[in-house]
């Protein structure tokens, strides 16, 4: 059995790597329990959000956005731990607390980031030159933040990104994981690296978990990670 949702609850993961199935589950099983849960995507501070996956809210302009930027990467690289850092301290500044438990799909930031350090041959090394974005990955949970990251292996990935090209829902970013398995690889542990050095996060390896199998997997990830505290 679930525990009760705690304040906070940001669920992590590449795409593909079923973070919007994982926020819809246990909304039904809290609601089921009595327990109201508001949702947002990408951020603590991003508006409230729907039951799509994020896929299907991105719409034609959110596609064209990533396209560009997927376009524009190679030449903005450089400038993105930067970003990244300016963002976590943003949407750490702006979060105001909900009046009921909170699960975040997603943090554009953090992606961001792994996206980054996926393609460098550090990986999560070169965070050692860039003392203030550590300081800032640091600072960048609320107070009784608890935090899941989704691992799943390669062919899991390419066979749910095949699922939405045939269902029309695929988006660029879906694509450029396609394209190349080993690079997706390495943004993935880059992004479970952060999530489980910076912010104690849970791992739950969500390849094929039947209902059952996802709630004792999330039952044991509530349970054993401790919410993030303030220094």
């Amino acid at each position: 059995m679930l525990p009760p949702p705690p304040p906070v609850l940001l669920i992590l993961g590449t795409d593909a790597a079923g973070k919007d199935y994982v926020a819809e589950f246990l909304n039904r099983r809290w609601r089921a329990a009595g327990h109201r849960v508001e949702k947002r995507a990408g951020g603590f501070a991003a508006p409230v959000a729907d039951a799509r996956s994020s896929s299907e809210r991105k719409g034609r302009w959110g596609r064209f956005r990533e396209r560009a930027f997927l376009g524009l990467f190679p030449l903005l690289r450089s400038l993105l731990p930067a970003v990244a850092r300016l963002l976590l301290a943003r949407d750490r500044r702006r979060f105001r607390p909900s009046v009921v438990p909170l699960v975040v799909v997603s943090h554009t930031a953090l992606r961001l980031l792994a996206l980054v350090l996926g393609q460098q041959r550090e990986g999560l090394a070169a965070l050692a030159r860039r003392p203030a974005l550590e300081r800032a990955l640091r600072a960048a949970l609320p107070p009784g933040t608890t935090v899941v990251v989704l691992d799943v292996a390669p062919a899991t990935r390419r066979r749910r990104i095949a699922a939405r090209i045939r269902s029309g829902t695929v988006d660029p970013f879906d694509r450029y994981m396609l394209a190349d398995p080993d690079r997706a690889e390495r943004i993935e542990h880059c992004l479970v690296e952060l999530a489980t050095r910076y912010l104690n996060a849970a791992i739950i390896g969500n390849d094929d978990l039947d209902d059952v199998a996802l709630e004792r997997e999330l039952a044991r990830a509530l349970g054993r990670t401790a919410p993030f505290l303030p220094p």
